[in-house]
């Protein structure tokens, strides 16, 4: 009986945290979710018996049903992501967890206190970095982000600093029950419930204050963002061979789009997005400069609206030369192989387009969706054995990555040095990759993005609610054009000055201010994810030395 109601709580606490995530947007359930985990382990690490793998069961179970709750609506678009992230972030987060206990029974009850948000920040901050398993969607601190007074801070602190806070107060919660059940005396307990108050008000009074203070900053552009609301799985694409054309033709398409932003366009607009792979045909490196979409894009431009830059996005092929070929004996991962013995690489893409660029600067999407942008790079090993394989090169036909560029890149508008930083869809999720954007002269944030996969679900809105964090952090504000919501305008401080209605063609304009100034967090990035890897890396040292000792 007292194990099924272990089960019930954990279950409870993780719906809790799932909660605090948008829709929903019940902050005080991530103020209170981790506490059953903190309790049960502290309950279970009592025992003699098999309390490691017990407490790594408990803690798998906690974060896989927070996981799933958070993020089950990825299954419309793939139900391998839902089960990959479920497994795999559910793997990492019930380890630490078991290291945790390992520390406070090895080391010290207080040791563990520290250990538990330094395994947590420190493995979050992995979580944002390029690698084949990165998964930050669930960073608790994004559950913030439709609380924008509350975290003003983050334009030094980055959204670790936002998870760091929460998991400190449910630390003070944990203690706080933990002392009521071993009835410690009131004194004791009334002296953590105000550090737990303190602990609650200090930042947000911190926040408040700046938050009021604060203006925007930098002068101001006319923003016109798109939302054409495409049927995302037929309607949307073409191959670079005009195959597998959507209910449009591509000119036509294209033509509609002009058609819906003429309605809010003038000469008066500096910037026009138009959403992630907005160009229904896949360009190629030598199809793009005659490019019958492009073209009619910048007659259209050319002749009503000179003085606008538009952002749109495009889904792109660079075919290889034989030179390139020839410099890779081993053809790189990314490289995929036509049935007439083609070899290019695919990428997602940006485009720019204002009269002053007639070489059409592109930017590459070069934060990836695992599992279905990029695949883990030991997997492409058993492609062999699924596809059809070139064995002497190593490039399959059927080939899930995508490329990417090394360095990010900005657009320049027309007037006034607007420089644009071209966000491409899950890129918004990464708080320090965008500053990279920044910190090269971005001075206002353009996110396109296609959410429309998923379906009228939670994961649009989570999307949506992150790029307000993305505001914060680096002062600058947000022009985000969505196949279909959200869309819409984010100002420095966060708050939604525009959005537009899920599953509704609309297209929105406003003034926003572009900003050249530097925050600390863009500066300097995640300050405290490396301090919490850190901490990890000499906790972890320091038990393993303990353990070999027998100390």
């Amino acid at each position: 009986m007292e194990r099924f109601k272990q089960i019930g709580l954990l279950i409870l606490g993780a719906i809790l945290m799932a909660s605090s995530f948008a829709p929903f947007d019940f902050l005080l359930g991530a103020m209170i979710g981790l506490v059953p985990l903190l309790l049960i382990e502290d309950q279970v690490s009592k025992g003699k018996t098999s309390r490691k793998w017990i407490v790594f069961g408990y803690a798998y179970l906690f974060f896989a049903v927070f996981n799933f709750s958070t993020i089950w609506w990825v299954k419309n678009a793939s139900w391998i992501g839902v089960v990959a992230s479920v497994v795999v972030n559910s793997f990492f987060f019930a380890l630490l967890t078991t290291f945790y206990s390992s520390v406070k029974s090895r080391l010290s009850f207080k040791a563990g206190l520290i250990a538990f948000p330094a395994f947590f920040i420190g493995w979050e901050y992995i979580e944002f970095q390029d690698w084949d398993l990165s998964w930050p969607w669930l960073t608790i601190g994004h559950a913030f982000g439709n609380w924008p007074k509350l975290i003003q801070w983050f334009s030094y602190s980055g959204v670790l600093g936002g998870s760091l806070w929460l998991v400190i107060i449910n630390i003070y919660v944990f203690l706080i029950v933990k002392s009521w059940r071993e009835k410690e005396e009131q004194f004791i307990r009334f002296k953590k419930a105000v550090q737990l108050a303190l602990v609650i008000l200090i930042p947000s009074i911190i926040s408040l204050i700046e938050y009021y203070a604060y203006e925007d900053q930098g002068f101001e552009q006319d923003v016109v963002v798109l939302q054409p609301n495409m049927e995302p799985y037929s309607d949307n694409f073409m191959n670079s061979q005009g195959d597998q054309y959507p209910s449009l033709s591509a000119t036509s398409h294209v033509r509609k789009f002009t058609k819906m932003a003429d309605k809010y366009m003038d000469e008066h607009v500096d910037w026009l997005l138009m959403h992630e792979t907005a160009l229904p045909k896949t360009e190629t490196n030598y199809s793009i400069h005659y490019s019958p979409s492009i073209q009619v894009l910048k007659k259209w431009r050319a002749s009503k609206y000179p003085n606008t830059s538009i952002l749109s996005g495009l889904a792109f092929q660079e075919f290889k030369t034989d030179e390139d070929l020839i410099r890779n004996t081993v053809l790189p991962a990314t490289y995929k192989r036509t049935y007439d013995g083609k070899y290019y690489e695919y990428f997602n893409s940006s485009v720019l387009i204002n009269g002053e660029h007639d070489t059409l600067p592109q930017y590459h999407k070069s934060r990836l969706v695992i599992g279905v942008e990029r695949i883990p790079s030991y997997f492409v090993y058993f492609q062999k054995y699924l596809t059809d394989f070139d064995s002497d090169r190593g490039a399959v036909i059927y080939n899930p990555n995508n490329a990417t560029q090394s360095e990010r890149e900005i657009f320049y508008g027309l007037h006034d040095s607007s420089a644009v930083a071209p966000v491409i869809c899950y890129e918004s999720v990464f708080g320090e990759y965008l500053t990279d954007y920044v910190n090269r002269g971005a001075n206002f944030i353009g996110i396109i993005t296609n959410d429309s996969w998923w379906g009228d679900t939670p994961g649009y809105q989570q999307h949506w609610s992150f790029a307000r964090l993305r505001a914060i952090e680096t002062r600058r504000s947000v022009a985000r054009s969505a196949n279909t919501g959200m869309s819409g305008f984010i100002n420095q401080r966060g708050d939604e000055l525009q959005k537009s209605v899920y599953l509704t063609p609309d297209c929105l304009r406003q003034k926003i201010k572009c900003n050249s100034n530097i925050t600390f967090y863009v500066k300097y990035g995640d300050v405290i994810g490396k301090i919490g890897l850190g901490l990890t890396i000499m906790i972890l040292l320091n038990l393993i030395v303990k353990k070999l000792t027998n100390k």
